[in-house]
């Protein structure tokens, strides 16, 4: 899987409520999303426990996103990548395509 960094604004527009994943995990960092944007993440700070955290989504059957994994609490912004780059991993090779259903 190849991940590459996006921008926000890219990022936001795919959310419909996108201000409610922000409030939940913190101010975001960074924006990541696969090559066919089937699945995207983000990295974030959160001032109210000082720690890092990310979210990584994947389109379900009606093309909408879903949060797919949630990491809290990570002392580093580089540990929190290095679990949000595993993650991101794990969302591609869960087996399900957004138009297809679960291909296992």
């Amino acid at each position: 899987m190849r991940i590459k960094s996006i921008s926000k604004w890219k990022f936001k527009r795919f959310l419909k409520f996108h201000a409610l994943l922000e409030s939940a995990i913190g101010e975001e960092v960074q924006w990541f999303g696969d090559e066919t944007e089937n699945t995207i993440g983000t990295i974030a700070f959160s001032e109210g426990v000082r720690g890092w955290n990310y979210a990584v989504l994947h389109r379900d059957w009606t093309g909408d996103f879903q949060v797919s994994s949630l990491g809290a609490n990570l002392f580093s912004l580089k540990s929190a990548r290095i679990d949000f780059l595993v993650a991101m991993a794990g969302a591609e090779r869960s087996g399900y395509s957004p138009f297809r259903g679960r291909t296992e």
